[in-house]
């Protein structure tokens, strides 16, 4: 009896159990697909690798549902799904899995989460919680993605990061491409590696290249510089970068790059700028303006080109030079040695040119192979020897000295050692209304050894009070020492210590400031001396007056015009306000400037020569003197020519004024250039 109960409980246990979650049953041998579709659908069918244990559980009349537990395997085309259990819908191609999950596409991409929705139909797989694709190198960590096998594409919408050796990037919204291996990042972006820093809105990255397109405002920080851009791309596996927006960098030296497209080798320091480009260096007090710049933070040196403008500040009147070309670098080739002044000595007043450009640039990454004209052509002398004049001497070894550790530098070899004065022939006190005597200018002429018979002076009856043997000693000698040598020295990039700045502009240049203005073909200006050298046609405005000749050395002193020195054929050219031009030519000018204006010229040659108009107290003309002498000194007062002091083996001739001959009242090489003077420092940006 008992043993029949039991027969019946065993056998109805077993039909309510096919009922209701009957096992399935063991596919045949070739077919492991779990689906209740035909054989003409496009949808790979589920295939079940591992199952320990497996129901169906009937939803409703339509829907029943494969469940598989005990760490279930399944497999669909090349994709393996792994999870503690599977619930598979075989009418609607739908799984879900439960408790770690892991994709496996064709060894390829692996994706790791706690809950896996998976749409068959779609290929499209929505995991959440603690959600890992891994791509070889790179690993994509979020809370919930939405990952696309068929297309490779994913998204995450709350917050993602992802780890690609040692760099790290997180955003709030993601999309990642499995075909190209790129993710693009959105919305509050940043990026951590060894070497940068960077913040952006938006950023394309690819995990093979470890290149960067940016898009949006971006701040890149580095132990370099700090960038600002709203577009381009960094490589930071090659440390490559373009910028195609307005860019802005500033390194540790505070100095300031800007350009519309900008191209950087971090490697080796070079960078080139286009359009609107800048460099603001406040330590070395100057900014270059141009459309194109090559530049290298290495060695501190930079090329500009395409209306290049480059800016001296200084606190009132900041000096404007325009040129074709612009360049700038680090030499320690320009000297700038004290010696002692010597009395007058006539000899070569000229320059032993060479192309100050050849080797200037020395080993640059950026030499743009410039070459100056061969100015030897034009210059009619060979050297400078001895001494030039009263006020300066200027020594000239044949060769500049060669930097040690720069090969084949022979370097900028037009420099001049910096002075120290001794007493003038000629000084001033004041020019206070009365005549200027004759015993007073022989006594003068005495004190320099010049014959007491050999000495005129031509004044207007307005300054008839200047009393030359009356005057404090020292006034018209200025106190040249070294010329404000000490700005430009530093110990720069290269380790150099008495290296200091140069500016090479070639050609068509044009320079502006508030006292003084100039046009040339080519300068150079060194801050270890701060002296403009002038070449090739040189002329400088300052006031009504104009100074040409064939090489003009500028000196300055805080960044203000100090004196300058004119070799060959000088002219000074002052315009009166009537219209009349006083004109002065010889070998050699020196001049000082005193605020910035014109004071004192003196004129060397044999036989300088003059045309001055002459007036009286009342400032009306009296007539022209046109005479010559081996020394003219010239005084000004508010830029005007006050008076001519003649000085050893005169000869003149004064003409009144409705008596001036045509012919009389120009010098030779006379040349008015006002057509050719800036008039702003806008002209220079046109």
């Amino acid at each position: 009896m008992i043993t029949s109960v039991k027969i019946i409980l065993i056998f109805f246990l077993l039909q309510v159990s096919f009922v209701s979650f009957s096992q399935v049953a063991a596919p045949p041998p070739g077919d492991t697909s779990i689906n209740n579709t035909s054989k003409t659908d496009t949808v790979k069918e589920f295939e079940i690798i591992r199952g320990p244990s497996m129901r169906s559980i009937n939803i409703d009349s339509v829907t029943t549902l494969q469940t598989i537990a005990g760490g279930a395997i399944v497999k669909q085309g090349t994709t393996i799904f792994n999870a503690d259990s599977i619930a598979i819908n075989p009418t609607t191609h739908i799984a879900e899995g439960f408790g770690n999950v892991h994709i496996n596409q064709a060894d390829s991409i692996q994706t790791y989460a706690q809950y896996l929705k998976y749409i068959g139909t779609e290929k499209t797989a929505y995991l959440q919680k603690d959600v890992k694709l891994v791509d070889k190198k790179a690993t994509l960590f979020t809370q919930a993605l939405d990952y696309n096998l068929g297309t490779g594409i994913g998204n995450y919408h709350n917050g993602g990061k992802v780890i690609n050796g040692k760099t790290t990037i997180t955003s709030n919204d993601g999309t990642y491409y499995a075909d190209t291996k790129d993710i693009y990042f959105k919305n509050n972006v940043v990026v951590n590696e060894p070497k940068n820093h960077v913040t952006t809105d938006s950023l394309l990255y690819n995990m093979q290249t470890q290149n960067y397109n940016l898009n949006g405002n971006t701040y890149i920080k580095s132990k370099e510089a700090e960038i600002f851009t709203t577009q381009g791309s960094y490589d930071f596996k090659s440390d490559n970068a373009l910028f195609t927006s307005r860019t802005t960098v500033k390194d540790t030296s505070n100095r300031i790059y800007i350009a519309n497209n900008m191209a950087m080798d971090n490697k080796s320091g070079s960078a080139q700028l286009e359009g609107n480009a800048l460099i603001r260096d406040s330590a070395g007090g100057y900014t270059v303006l141009a459309n194109q710049i090559f530049l290298n933070k290495k060695t501190n040196s930079f090329l500009a080109t395409r209306k290049p403008v480059l800016i001296i500040k200084q606190k009132d009147d900041s000096i404007y030079v325009a040129a074709d070309t612009i360049f700038s670098g680090y030499s320690t080739a320009v000297k700038n040695e004290e010696f002692i002044l010597k009395k007058d000595s006539i000899a070569n007043d000229s320059l032993n040119r060479r192309n100050i450009a050849d080797t200037a640039f020395g080993s640059d990454s950026l030499h743009p192979n410039l070459q100056l004209k061969n100015y030897s052509e034009r210059d009619s002398a060979t050297h400078l020897a001895h001494v030039i004049d009263s006020l300066h001497e200027i020594k000239n070894d044949g060769k500049i000295e060669q930097a040690k550790k720069v090969k084949e530098n022979p370097a900028l070899n037009d420099s001049i050692k910096a002075l120290v004065p001794h007493k003038d022939s000629v000084q001033i006190d004041s020019l206070k209304p009365a005549v200027i005597k004759q015993q007073s200018e022989k006594r003068a002429a005495a004190k320099e050894g010049l014959p007491s018979s050999d000495i005129a002076t031509i004044v207007p009856a307005k300054t008839d009070s200047v009393s030359v043997d009356s005057l404090k000693p020292g006034i018209t000698t200025r106190n040249i020492r070294s010329l404000d040598s000490s700005n430009g020295n530093r110990k720069d990039s290269l380790n150099k210590r008495d290296s200091s700045r140069y500016f090479l502009a070639f050609h068509h240049v044009r320079i502006f400031s508030d006292s003084l203005q100039s046009v040339c073909d080519s300068l150079f200006f060194s801050a270890k001396d701060s002296v403009f050298r002038l070449y090739y046609d040189p002329v400088i405005w300052s006031g009504h007056s104009q100074i040409t000749g064939d090489t003009i050395f500028l000196y300055t002193k805080n960044k203000k015009p100090e004196r300058l020195y004119a070799f060959e054929k000088g002219i000074i050219v002052n315009r009166t306000t009537q219209g009349f031009y006083n004109q002065i030519s010889g070998k050699t000018i020196n001049g000082y400037f005193v605020n910035g204006k014109i004071d004192y010229m003196r004129v060397r040659g044999s036989q300088a020569e003059s045309i001055y108009y002459a007036q009286d107290k009342d400032s009306a003309y009296l007539g022209m003197n046109r005479a010559t002498g081996d020394v003219i000194d010239l005084y000004f007062v508010k830029d005007d020519l006050e008076k001519v002091l003649f000085v050893n083996d005169i000869n003149g001739k004064f003409y009144p004024m409705k008596s001036i001959p045509q012919d009389q009242k120009y010098l030779k090489d006379f040349i008015w250039l006002d057509n050719k003077r800036p008039k702003n420092k806008l002209e220079l940006f046109e």
